[in-house]
C-alpha cells in the first residue's frame, strides 16, 4: 500500500466516530431505522475492501484502542472490526 499513514488513520478515526455516534445516539437525535441504515452501509463499504486493506484497518483499530483513555470507547473499538465485518470472529 502506498496511502498515507496519516491519512488512513484520520479517515477510520472519522468512519468510527460517525458509526459510534449512530450506534448510541437517542432516537429523539436520530430516528432508529436512520441510524441502522447508516451502520448497514458504513459496513457495506468496509465490505469490500481487500483482505489487505482490511488488515491494515484492524492493525489500525488496534493502535487506536491501546490508545484510548475511555474505557466504553476502548471497547468500542476494540469490537469495531468484528461489528463492521471486517473480521469474521469477534477476538475479544
Amino acid at each position: 500500500m502506498n496511502e498515507s499513514p496519516e491519512l488512513v488513520k484520520r479517515l477510520l478515526e472519522t468512519v468510527v466516530a460517525f458509526t459510534w455516534f449512530f450506534d448510541t445516539c437517542d432516537e429523539s437525535v436520530v430516528d432508529d431505522d436512520t441510524a441502522v441504515k447508516q451502520l448497514e452501509q458504513a459496513s457495506y463499504f468496509m465490505s469490500r475492501l481487500s483482505g489487505a486493506d482490511k488488515l491494515r484497518l484492524v492493525e489500525e483499530l488496534a493502535a487506536m484502542a491501546t490508545s484510548e483513555t475511555d474505557p466504553e470507547y476502548r471497547q468500542y473499538l476494540k469490537k469495531f472490526a468484528f461489528t463492521v465485518g471486517l473480521v469474521e470472529t469477534d477476538e475479544d
